[in-house]
């Protein structure tokens, strides 16, 4: 009986690690680099005009039974100050979800939203800086090539300062490995 238990329990931890293995080879862990314009709407940009943005992600993405990823982004954003006001530069850590439409073999379209941490401070002697939540949602798409992936997107940042909440508009070109 004690041999048929441990074939029995050899045979039940093999296939369990075959349903897992092929699981995990379906989803794909990458690392990505994007940049592009910031847009500030609503209060931010009545004081700012539009700016850049420099983005770090590490991305796990969805598999065909489950199309939903995950993504954590650093990004660091900068907005020129209008009537010769500071500049604002915001930095984040966001970690989002995203869902990848299926069928996508070259183009993928997805949605992506999620909440995070942004650090808000005017480019101006003794301006202090500001620590606050905020959420983002946007769309974008992937594109698969030989070796590596791009993507577009484009999300709504909504930042919840005092006394006012901030929101920006990054249009986002990236690369991902």
């Amino acid at each position: 009986m004690t041999k048929r238990m441990v074939v029995s329990s050899a045979f039940v931890l093999a296939a369990l690690g075959a349903l897992s293995g092929s699981a995990q080879a379906q989803r794909r862990t990458s690392v990505g680099f994007a940049a592009g314009a910031t847009f500030p709407v609503g209060d931010l940009g009545d004081a700012t005009s539009t700016g850049f943005h420099i983005l770090g992600t590490l991305a796990v993405s969805g598999s065909a039974s489950m199309p939903i990823g995950f993504r954590v982004d650093g990004m660091y954003n900068n907005l020129s100050g209008k009537s010769s006001g500071p500049d604002v530069n915001v930095w984040s850590v966001n970690g989002n979800l995203v869902y990848a439409f299926p069928g996508g073999s070259t183009a993928t379209p997805y949605i992506i939203g999620g909440a995070g941490w942004y650090n808000t401070k005017a480019d101006q002697s003794g301006a202090e800086s500001s620590n606050d939540i905020g959420i983002n949602v946007g769309v974008g798409a992937r594109f698969a090539l030989s070796g590596f992936t791009t993507f577009a997107e484009l999300r709504f940042h909504n930042v919840f300062s005092d006394p006012n909440s901030a929101q920006m508009i990054p249009l986002t070109f990236g690369i991902l490995f």
